[in-house]
């Protein structure tokens, strides 16, 4: 989200476009978060968080795919055309992007990209943290000076 603001050219119809692009990218992200399912396994691990599993099923696998459409969507908005070969490449980057988060730093995204995954994702994480309160305390980091034994 930050990557939106530092890459974001304010402009009257980019600030239009960014307000449809927000709606849409909320919505995949509750449409996302909406049939996790939690499986506790009633365990911690070396810093004594809880373990929990977490199955996303098909509506994750469904928003990714609006998701996908709406960065292609983005990208020939701006770019005005988009080859086949540029789409299918697209395609591989975002599903590099979806297993490595280091990709997803390294990429040369524009500021419609880093709008869409960021608030799909902040929205995916906040409505499962909602879901699950166990899982606030799963996803919490390590202090540096904690008591926490390793």
């Amino acid at each position: 989200t930050l990557m939106f603001f530092i890459t974001m050219t304010w402009s009257e119809e980019n600030i239009m476009v960014a307000i449809i692009l927000l709606f849409l990218s909320f919505l995949v992200g509750w449409l996302q978060a909406s049939k996790v399912e939690f499986k506790d396994e009633g365990k911690e691990d070396k810093y004594q968080r809880p373990i929990i599993l977490m199955k996303k099923n098909w509506s994750y696998i469904i928003g990714w795919g609006i998701l996908f459409l709406l960065i292609i969507g983005a990208h020939f908005y701006s770019n005005s055309h988009m080859e086949v070969e540029e789409v299918v490449t697209e395609f591989w980057k975002e599903i590099v992007k979806e297993i490595s988060i280091f990709a997803r730093f390294n990429a040369k995204d524009g500021w419609e990209t880093w709008l869409i995954t960021g608030v799909s994702s902040l929205t995916f994480t906040a409505f499962i943290k909602s879901k699950n309160k166990k899982l606030e305390k799963s996803l919490a980091r390590r202090r540096k000076n904690s008591s926490f034994s390793e």
